[in-house]
């Protein structure tokens, strides 16, 4: 594109430098008597005077040429510049979609260095850093079946059945790849995000210090989309995303969300967890999405904080549920939630509406000083174990009507401003169904009708 000074500085280049002929030739008489006031000067005094003035002029003309020449030098830097962006875009292009080939490789040490390429552009590239970020999410959505020798981290035998079952539904993996290869490489893509997805509290000091700081290698304002993917071992402790879809995804392992941020919304609708999940010190600043989510082992989400809705209706918790000190700034619904381990909300702070309807607690169910701020809704709950609501507060009014407690489990309420709704007076009670005896123990009449 024309540059439109540029006429303009041509124009004014041509009168200076013809006023500076001028000047240094007939003109400076002129500007001598006009311009400086001096007048009736004549031999050696006149000669010395004109002498000057054209040095003057002289000195002009040098400073204003040492200006232009900043000026284009500048103009030319500039170009130079932006002409080198272009060129290291263009090589980050190339560099990108070399890496990204490296992906479907059938050899796990070019997908590996393929990972390592994308990890070392996004440092480099703020600009690119979501893009590969999605980039290896789509990666780790990809089917994928861990090898059989590693069942030995799955913690209960439900969990195996699950498993291979839901493996049943799920495509076949791509051909070629050994999956134990494969499993590390999968380590490595999780372990790319998790360390740029991590802030870390102190600097390296000393030689460390002059590479790249925590906080330089932290990859702010991330969003993940991990929704069907095999996650093995996940580790997400203590970091932070803008954004996390987590639906349908298997948690092979344990899964550890200690500490860790999500700004807005973290989906995690029908995943399923095969070891323990651990989501102690979470917080969630948008709505938490836990619907259909499957729990084969312990889950805890002690002290997490929960800033906007939490739903984990129909969630299914096949070991123990620890939510002690847990706070839920908006509505918490467990609605048709299962707990086939111990249920602990004790301290748990509930500032919206608490939904517990048609939940079954086959383990105790503890909600000692837990505090419900609005209405409390447990009608149609079953509890089985020990149920303890000691010294829990009700500022509005619980509802237990058509719940359902065995003869054999305590339930106890010992403080609540709506008595009435929360002394078990609309609870069922029910006697705790007898152990079955086997056929052959029973008389020969009875053992027909078995």
């Amino acid at each position: 594109m024309r540059d439109p000074a540029k006429p303009v500085l041509t124009a004014a280049g041509l009168v200076f430098l013809t006023g500076l002929v001028w000047v240094l030739g007939p003109g400076a008489l002129w500007v001598l008597e006009h311009i400086d006031g001096v007048g009736g000067l004549a031999g050696k005094e006149l000669a010395a005077a004109i002498d000057a003035t054209r040095g003057r002029a002289l000195t002009m003309a040098t400073g204003t040429a040492a200006l232009v020449a900043v000026y284009y030098t500048a103009r030319n830097a500039d170009t130079a510049r932006r002409t080198f962006q272009l060129g290291e875009r263009g090589h980050d292009t190339d560099r990108y979609g070399k890496a990204a080939e490296q992906l479907g490789h059938s050899q796990a040490p070019v997908r590996l260095a393929g990972l390592y390429a994308l990890e070392r552009l996004a440092q480099n590239n703020p600009a690119l850093r979501q893009t590969i970020a999605d980039v290896i999410c789509a990666y780790l959505r990809m089917p994928y079946h861990p090898p059989r020798e590693n069942e030995r981290l799955r913690r209960i035998r439900a969990a195996q059945r699950a498993y291979h079952a839901r493996l049943a539904r799920r495509p076949a993996p791509a051909q070629g790849r050994d999956p134990h290869e494969e499993r590390q490489v999968r380590l490595t893509a999780q372990r790319i995000l998790a360390d740029h997805l991590r802030r870390c509290a102190s600097p390296p000091q000393g030689r460390r210090a002059r590479a790249a700081t925590p906080a330089d290698r932290f990859w702010p304002g991330i969003r993940l989309d991990l929704t069907g993917a095999t996650l093995i071992d996940f580790d997400f402790q203590d970091c932070r995303a803008a954004s996390a879809r987590f639906s349908d995804a298997l948690f092979w392992g344990d899964a550890v969300f200690r500490a860790a941020r999500f700004e807005r919304e973290a989906e995690f609708g029908a995943a399923e967890f095969t070891g323990r999940a651990r989501f102690g010190g979470a917080e969630f600043g948008g709505r938490a999405g836990f619907g259909d989510v499957v729990f084969h082992d312990d889950a805890e989400f002690g002290g997490a904080e929960f800033l906007d809705n939490a739903w984990f209706g129909k969630a299914r918790f096949g070991g123990d549920a620890g939510f002690g000190g847990a706070e839920f700034a908006g509505g918490a619904g467990f609605a048709d939630a299962e707990f086939g381990g111990r249920a602990a909300f004790g301290e748990a702070k509930f500032a919206g509406r608490a939904d517990f309807q048609d939940a079954v607690f086959s383990g105790s169910a503890r909600f000692g000083k837990a505090g419900f701020a609005q209405r409390a809704e447990f009608r149609g709950a079953a509890f089985t174990g020990r149920t303890d609501f000691e010294e829990a507060e009700f500022v509005r009014a619980a509802g237990f009507g058509a719940a359902t407690l065995l003869s054999d489990a305590r339930f106890q309420v010992r403080r609540g401003a709506d008595q009435a709704a929360t002394d078990g007076a609309a609870m069922t009670y029910v006697a705790a169904p007898p152990a079955r005896r086997s056929p052959e123990s029973l008389p020969e009449e009875e053992a027909d009708r078995v």
